[in-house]
């Protein structure tokens, strides 16, 4: 079933649940122009981070206040996947027709999944076809999500009085936020690397203009900096957290900013070590299509030194993605909604690309 579009051009709000903040971001489209015309978010409390039911019950009463302060318009809603309840899996298999492909997945998952098959919603994307010894083959990205996780999210989102039409994770999310740009036949098979940097783990995604062809999920992330900082100098971690938002926005010249990485090096050193693992499976698969550039998302991806530091590393040109650009923007959007058009939105890519994916939803 098609989504039913309100008020003549209106998409579904995109509801990105993260870990340490909950994002509401929708879109209307003209011939294929796109205004902003509602915006809102929550800071989660420390207590929700680590507890997922905790997360909804907060976010349950969250998304009603954001959605009748901010002028959010319809009900319709499509939620992401927590990245850090996500399993993404990459997977060979021959080349057969589409109704045949999941049931070979299933049978390449078995012993792989960190939960009963039985217990989990799959789905897979085909990420392109490769060459084999023997026949053609494909290379399949598989997605796993806990059934009960699912089930929640629907059952919090039912008490919000919201009605969902779709529910995506991060990685496509992002293709589908930056696809809009990239609609030139020149840039359909152009390589572009998308790194996430989130608090709870790190989306690692690749496509080729707007079709998806790697990802994964790195466990490496803000937390696991926060981790270092406060080993280093005998802090909790949310001391060092808040340490390290501070000096972000200091002079990177300042001894304190060097100080801090020096507590990080190890830390940043596993972070690259980890997408330098994900370029070279790519690398290894797609051998005639090489990475052009690197753009950097999330609510770590304003820390620009970290960003620097690991473009130089991955020897990739790179810039910080705004998932707003060539958007415009309601008179109404509140100044309150926590979303500042004057510098580039990186942590708002997912809900961005939610609502402009819920276009498709069914």
């Amino acid at each position: 079933m098609a989504v039913k579009i309100v008020k003549g051009n209106v998409l579904p709000i995109g509801i990105d649940l993260g870990s340490t903040s909950l994002k509401l971001a929708q879109l209307s489209e003209t011939q294929s122009v796109y205004d902003l015309v509602a915006a809102g978010s929550a800071e989660l409390p420390p207590e929700c981070q680590d507890n997922f039911n905790v997360r909804l019950h907060f976010c349950e009463k969250a998304i009603r206040d954001i959605v009748r302060i901010n002028g959010f318009r319809g009900r319709q809603a499509v939620l992401s996947v927590p990245a850090d309840a996500t399993f993404v899996h990459h997977v060979k298999v021959p080349k057969r027709p589409p109704d045949q492909i999941h049931q070979t997945l299933l049978g390449e998952l078995a012993g792989k999944l960190p939960f009963p098959a039985s217990e989990a919603e799959i789905r897979h994307v085909v990420a392109g076809d490769i060459p084999g010894n023997d026949q053609p083959r494909l290379e399949v990205i598989v997605v796993a999500v806990p059934r009960a996780t699912v089930q929640a999210q629907l059952a919090m989102a039912r008490r919000a009085k919201l009605d969902v039409v779709g529910i995506n994770v991060e990685s496509c999310a992002i293709v589908d936020c930056f696809g809009r740009v990239l609609r030139r036949a020149s840039d359909q098979n152009r390589p572009v690397l998308f790194i996430d940097l989130g608090h709870a783990s790190t989306q690692v995604v690749l496509s080729h203009g707007r079709q998806i062809v790697f990802a994964r999920n790195v466990s490496v992330a803000g937390r696991t900096l926060d981790a270092a900082v406060a080993e280093a100098l005998g802090i909790p971690p949310a001391e060092a957290h808040q340490i390290r938002r501070q000096l972000d926005a200091e002079d990177p010249a300042d001894p304190r900013v060097s100080e801090l990485y020096m507590c990080m090096s190890q830390a940043i050193d596993q972070l690259i070590d980890e997408l330098s693992q994900c370029l070279l499976y790519y690398e290894a698969v797609f051998r005639s299509q090489s990475i052009e550039r690197v753009i950097f998302l999330g609510g770590q991806a304003m820390n620009r030194r970290l960003c620097q530091t690991i473009a130089q590393r991955l020897n990739l040109p790179a810039q910080i993605g705004d998932p707003l650009v060539r958007i415009g923007a309601s008179n109404a959007l509140s100044p309150d909604c926590g979303l500042d058009r004057r510098e580039p939105q990186p942590r708002w890519a997912v809900a961005i690309g939610l609502s402009l994916g819920g276009a498709q939803a069914a």
